[in-house]
């Protein structure tokens, strides 16, 4: 006995790139996906719709056990190189389904699949593109839902995707030059460290015995860092259990965002704030003018661009802005307005607007704008480095010879 057909409201790009939308009666999901396969279009959201007095609703799609759990085994790498990839095919002319059935069965690892197959699976129940990405995605990476839901309101899917893939690969570089800056300066200050708590725990103590015989006064130097090798050996236990605790004090507080607010403030207030500020709103227009060129309404763009903001600070700034440009404001006043705003992106805002490209002149400003952070980063750690090598070096060297100073005069009182 044939099953009784059943409506379905689609989502759909079509092989010349249009975005459809429509219904299609079909026994099964699994026979209307298939049916509008083959009449060339690439579904994007399929669910079963529901008769009512007329109207069509929507069925809500149950959550899924696990959602979000296999994209926490993701490193930002593997997560840029699967949109990538994925973006491709679309490109290609697969749909979504085949696309992500491609990638997980030639993934080699085992979070991939998993990635992939999870995703298909909301895919297929009805669940939008967008929305069962932030399902899956960390909340790091929740602009990749973003910009998806940017490309398929423009009918660029496999645009949007690409545009997300660029973003992470960029962020994966700026973090690798900015660790790559600061690594030797840490180094030198590690290796300082190091030095002075050998000088304190093996060279002083192995030397004391030569003051304490002699019977003479020690010089003040020298008696001070033998009371400093004293007390550091006699607390030794205790300083580092209270390290250790400290240390798994902040990892907690990192773990329940508790640190989140304070070292925002730090950042976007301290001493760094310029190059803090570039990094975060130079990251901002690069989404904004990525979403605007895919095609994206204003509102929209600036309601999803807000989601790639990790800083609670400048979060709080730009939520205000799709406010402001509704009521008639243009989007280059309303970003000069923002006091910790890099001039570069509301003066090339404006020259975008009066020359209707503001999209690409967004991230024109945003690339720029991280450039020049990340110059300034390096030049500070190369600066860095030569500054504590001095420092530390000086304050090593004038341990060692206040030690060898006071052992020479307790040596000359010896002999006297």
């Amino acid at each position: 006995m044939a099953s009784e057909a059943s409506r379905y409201s689609y989502k759909a790009i079509s092989a010349s790139g249009r975005r459809l939308r429509g219904h299609i009666d079909a026994a099964s999901e699994a026979d209307a996906f298939a049916q509008l396969v083959a009449q060339g279009m690439s579904p994007l959201d399929l669910r079963r719709a529901a008769q009512n007095d007329g109207a069509t609703h929507v069925k809500p799609t149950e959550p899924l056990r696990g959602a979000g759990r296999t994209a926490r085994k993701l490193n930002d790498k593997l997560i840029a190189e699967l949109l990538s990839s994925l973006a491709a095919l679309l490109h290609a002319g697969a749909d979504i389904r085949s696309a992500l059935s491609i990638l997980g069965s030639n993934a080699a690892q085992r979070p991939v699949q998993a990635f992939c197959r999870t995703l298909s699976n909301q895919i297929s129940g009805g669940e939008a593109v967008d929305a069962a990405l932030a399902r899956q995605l960390k909340a790091s990476h929740q602009f990749v839902a973003a910009l998806a839901a940017a490309g398929q309101a423009s009918g660029d899917l496999a645009g949007g995707i690409e545009r997300a893939s660029s973003i992470l690969t960029t962020r994966i570089k700026l973090r690798e030059q900015l660790v790559s800056a600061l690594s030797y300066p840490a180094f030198v200050f590690l290796s300082a460290i190091g030095a002075v708590l050998v000088i304190l725990l093996f060279i002083i103590p192995a030397m004391a015995p030569l003051a304490q015989d002699n019977g003479a006064t020690p010089p003040a130097s020298l008696a001070l860092m033998i009371g400093a090798s004293d007390l550091l050996r006699q607390n030794l236990v205790g300083a580092l259990i209270a390290t250790g605790l400290v240390g798994l004090l902040l990892i907690v507080a990192a773990r329940l965002g508790l640190l989140a607010k304070p070292v925002d403030q730090f950042l976007m207030r301290g001493p760094f704030r310029g190059i803090a500020s570039a990094m975060v709103f130079g990251g901002y227009a690069i989404a904004l003018g990525s979403m605007l060129s895919a095609g994206a309404p204003m509102s929209d763009a600036l309601r999803l661009a807000s989601r790639t903001v990790r800083s609670p600070m400048a979060k709080s700034q730009l939520d205000a802005l799709s406010q402001q440009v509704r009521q008639g404001r243009s989007l280059s006043s309303a970003l000069q307005g923002i006091k910790a705003m890099p001039p570069a992106v509301y003066r090339l805002a404006s020259v975008g607007e009066v020359a209707g490209a503001l999209g690409p002149m967004l991230v024109r400003a945003g690339e720029m704008e991280e450039g020049a952070a990340i110059a300034r980063i390096e030049a500070v750690g190369r600066l860095l480095g030569p500054i504590l090598i001095i420092l530390l070096g000086g304050m090593i060297g004038t341990m060692m010879a206040g030690l060898l100073s006071g052992l020479s005069q307790l040596g000359g009182a010896a002999l006297q």
